[in-house]
């Protein structure tokens, strides 16, 4: 009977290391742009939500300011569809608890069931609250 109860513990203590890693925070500000790209690529709405700020606003292609209610729902409902993402050219200015992320996104995707395919250059703020990086705004433009 101990042999079995601590094998058990013994399995609960590496699930429960599992589970710790696969949900890792980001470390810095490059880390949090990360993954805020990832998971709008793996159309992960809980992720999205982790690295999202309270406050968090992103201005898409067309100039609309989007919030993080609508950002999260649209990706969760299927309106936001990222197929393809590839990040280039990251360059990151540090700040201490800010950081201002810039770089080129070549992006596949729909929206609304209206596909789009363009190269933009982004820009994300991170900030360091309580502990954890999050992201707070971004801009995307289209490279003419």
């Amino acid at each position: 009977m101990k042999k079995l109860m601590l094998c058990g513990l013994l399995a609960l203590g590496s699930l429960t290391t599992y589970a710790q890693a696969s949900f890792s925070r980001p470390q810095d500000a490059t880390e949090c742009s990360n993954a805020f790209f990832k998971a709008l690529l793996d159309e992960d709405n809980n992720a999205l939500n982790n690295i999202l700020a309270d406050d968090f606003s992103i201005v898409s292609f067309d100039g609309q300011q989007v919030d993080r209610d609508m950002l999260s729902q649209g990706v969760a409902q299927g309106y936001i569809v990222v197929d393809t993402g590839m990040i280039s050219g990251t360059r990151t200015r540090d700040y201490g608890d800010v950081g201002v992320v810039t770089g080129t996104w070549n992006v596949k995707g729909k929206i609304e069931n209206n596909g789009f395919q363009n190269e933009v250059t982004y820009t994300v703020v991170s900030v360091k609250k309580g502990g954890s990086w999050k992201v707070s705004a971004v801009q995307l433009t289209p490279v003419q």
